[in-house]
């Protein structure tokens, strides 16, 4: 029980690190591992009852009923989904792909709701527009000091309307995308420590291949974001590209498992595999090539259900 009470303590104070907070999820997913179910549902109940009461005394002092209420929920939308998202892939022990999927719909279901009221309230939408136009404004007022051309150019595309539709576009595009890598990174981490303490083998991408069957998901979802950038899908877009990001992620990590194979298949040596891994990086700093290896590798990974770059029944642990 020391362990236990450790680490949900843990989860509690990695909570209060607030750029690191989805971590908090590790010490539950370990409770997971180490002692069921039962006792992670435990461990969950008390942290998220810790958060709640932390979270609505911090709120206390905010003034308006509208905006303390809007400030506390936003605050508890993404810690108490990820609990609830821990508790899901613990319940369902499916494929941890599948999990992770299937609770970051379950996140968009709920929060959707959420995001209609809070929309419609004017008070609110007012502050968040007032916060985005301060930032902007800071901006503006940095850039204005430079008489260069390239800053002229830049005021002209600041403007606020622009400004406010582009970041909620950009939040609203990426928020359940943004909660399917925390939890998954949560998941990864939690697992890899578990591998470690059981002396199994750790995941490795070489072995990671997308099912079949995803490919008419990330078919669908494709379509979608290319009917909303045409036509306007209103809220129905913001899954679709949310969904988009996700099935991109996830051929990803089948691409760049494909090319640690390829790598390892052609003997490529280690200085080699240093020097594609430098190149790769500078690529990724580079603002459109940068797309290259973004678009490049997924689509590498989505290749493989039509080209058999590894044969059947053949072992990739001398790849990895």
């Amino acid at each position: 029980m020391l362990i236990f009470s450790a680490l949900t303590a843990a989860s509690i104070l990695i909570f209060q690190i607030s750029v690191v907070f989805f971590l908090m999820v590790i010490p539950l997913f370990i409770i997971q591992q180490r002692y069921g179910f039962m006792y992670l549902s435990m461990a969950g109940l008390f942290v998220t009852l810790v958060i709640v009461i932390e979270t609505i005394i911090r709120g206390a002092g905010i003034e308006g009923s509208n905006l303390r209420h809007f400030l506390i929920v936003a605050e508890l939308v993404y810690p108490l989904s990820i609990i609830g998202g821990v508790i899901g892939l613990s319940w369902l022990r499916k494929r941890t792909l599948y999990s992770l999927m299937a609770a970051s719909a379950a996140f968009a279901v709920i929060s959707f709701p959420v995001i209609m009221y809070y929309s419609g309230n004017e008070e609110i939408v007012n502050l968040l527009k007032n916060q985005i136009l301060f930032v902007s404004d800071m901006f503006r007022d940095t850039v204005t000091a430079s008489d260069s051309f390239e800053s002229s150019v830049l005021i002209k595309e600041l403007q606020p309307d622009l400004i406010i539709e582009s970041t909620l576009k950009l939040v609203f595009r990426n928020y359940i995308f943004a909660y399917f890598i925390m939890l998954a990174v949560g998941w990864f981490v939690a697992d890899s420590i578990d591998r470690r303490r059981k002396k199994k083998q750790q995941f490795k991408l070489v072995n990671f291949i997308v099912p079949e069957l995803m490919i008419w998901p990330l078919i669908i979802v494709l379509a979608g974001v290319l009917l909303d950038v045409f036509f306007g899908m209103s809220w129905i877009g913001y899954i679709m590209w949310n969904s988009t990001f996700i099935m991109i992620f996830i051929y990803g990590l089948h691409g760049i498992g494909l090319v640690k194979y390829l790598l390892g298949r052609y003997k490529v040596p280690g200085s080699g595999r240093r020097l594609i891994a430098i190149s790769v990086f500078v690529v990724l700093l580079m603002p459109g090539l940068n797309l290259v290896i973004l678009i490049g590798v997924p689509v590498l990974g989505v290749s493989e259900l039509w080209i058999r770059y590894r044969s059947e029944g053949e072992s990739y642990e001398n790849y990895s």
